[in-house]
């Protein structure tokens, strides 16, 4: 096999990890800041469902149903 396609094949293989890493870690990272928001509210006396709202990327029945109750 040729060195450089070798090498080519093992660059390629190596992004692929590390992105794979990457966003593993990040999603560990953003439901573990989630769960600390979620304690911090609890104790607070914030409502859970506006925090777990606030995590939200794509908008639910149930957090528009909270945001328009809230008016």
């Amino acid at each position: 096999m040729n060195k450089e396609l070798m090498t080519y094949i093992v660059c390629v293989t190596i992004l692929i990890g590390s992105t794979i890493a990457a966003v593993t870690i990040y999603q560990l990272n953003e439901r573990n800041n989630f769960a600390k928001n979620m304690e911090s509210a609890i104790s607070k006396g914030v409502d859970p469902l506006s925090v777990k709202c606030a995590y939200e990327q794509l908008p639910t029945a149930t957090c528009i149903t909270f945001a328009l109750g809230k008016r």
